[in-house]
């Protein structure tokens, strides 16, 4: 499961699509600075487009990178975080950010807004921040070993025979003692300020159930100057837990190591067509039918539908080659995951 989220992604292209952004300058320098007229819209844009629905807002207040933030709230209970504005948070290439935060509570909120299961609720979030240029900072997946098959001692032995060591460094590691009052251990191995952590903890002891033998396997892993986290890692977060801790093959599915470089206009590109198509495809079919099948019409549609500039992740006209690859190599109708 994906236990805690937080992203950065290109602030202006999703107020755009709620219609906030007629007079660009005007928006950022209201959110730049100390009045915040439109923090309240803009925070209810950001929640409406990520998160339709489902959670209440808080009052906005005053952050400490981003100049704004506003609570995500269910049943009066915190559960993540909106934050914009300020100077300090434009990239280098100019693109104004926003930021997304869900805690564990809300990942499993999210997890619930929906019938679908585990890798479609994920998947359109994926696409939704992929078409924004999002970043993840910091994702956690956790697996749960409900039945104690795996305990924290497993965890400890494993760390001093070498199985948690990285290219022959072995990692720090700390473990917090309940001194059998079974109140919970927790065991960590490497440090939160490194690009990624483990902590393996007594869940079920933690909850106050001293009688429970549930242990919970948590990988908690940061962006770097060198590497970047895919989406991918919110469709299917299993591989990459495997990935950065082999030992851990009992939660299942083949280790999937995190690159240091990756093909990240392409897979932005396939996403955008899978997003498109879900959202508009119906449209398309309904311009088709309107051209009579011809081409020349349907351009003439195509063209007048267009708008005179490109998409945050796309900012080059040279860049649209990799969207063409990703629309000609899709199955008709249907686009798989990168």
């Amino acid at each position: 499961m994906i236990d805690w989220l937080a992203a950065s992604f290109d602030l202006i292209s999703v107020l755009d699509v709620h219609g906030l952004v007629d007079d660009r300058k005007a928006v950022l320098d209201d959110l730049d600075g100390p009045v915040g007229s439109c923090v309240r819209p803009v925070a209810q844009a950001l929640a409406d487009h990520f998160f339709p629905g489902l959670f209440e807002l808080g009052d906005p207040s005053r952050g400490r990178f981003y100049n704004w933030r506003v609570a995500l709230r269910a049943g009066g209970e915190h559960v993540g975080l909106l934050e914009f504005g300020g100077l300090n948070t434009i990239r280098q290439d100019g693109t104004h950010t926003g930021r997304l935060e869900l805690t564990g509570d809300g990942c499993r909120l999210f997890e619930a807004s929906s019938g679908d299961d585990h890798a479609e609720r994920w998947s359109s979030l994926a696409s939704l921040l992929g078409i924004c240029d999002a970043r993840i900072t910091r994702v956690d997946i956790a697996a749960d070993d409900f039945l104690g098959q795996w305990p924290v001692q497993w965890a400890i032995d494993r760390y001093n025979e070498g199985g948690f060591d990285r290219r022959g460094q072995r990692p720090k590691a700390r473990l917090i003692d309940d001194m059998g009052n079974r109140t919970g251990k927790t065991f960590y191995v490497g440090s939160r300020k490194s690009e990624q952590q483990l902590r393996v903890y007594e869940k079920g002891r933690e909850q106050g159930d001293m009688a429970s033998e549930w242990v919970r396997y948590e990988g908690e892993f940061h962006a770097s100057n060198r590497r970047e986290l895919p989406l991918d890692m919110l469709i299917d977060p299993a591989p990459y837990l495997v990935g950065a801790y082999p030992l851990l093959d009992f939660v299942g599915g083949i280790g999937q190591r995190l690159r240091i470089a990756t093909e990240k206009l392409l897979a932005n590109c396939t996403r955008a067509v899978m997003h498109f198509r879900r959202q508009y495809g119906p449209m398309i079919n309904a311009m088709l039918h309107a051209s009579g099948g011809d081409e020349a019409t349907l351009s003439r549609l195509i063209v007048g539908t267009a708008r005179a500039k490109l998409p945050p992740w796309c900012p080059r006209p040279e860049d649209t080659a990799q969207l063409l690859t990703a629309i000609l190599f899709a199955p008709s109708g249907h686009i798989k995951s990168p």
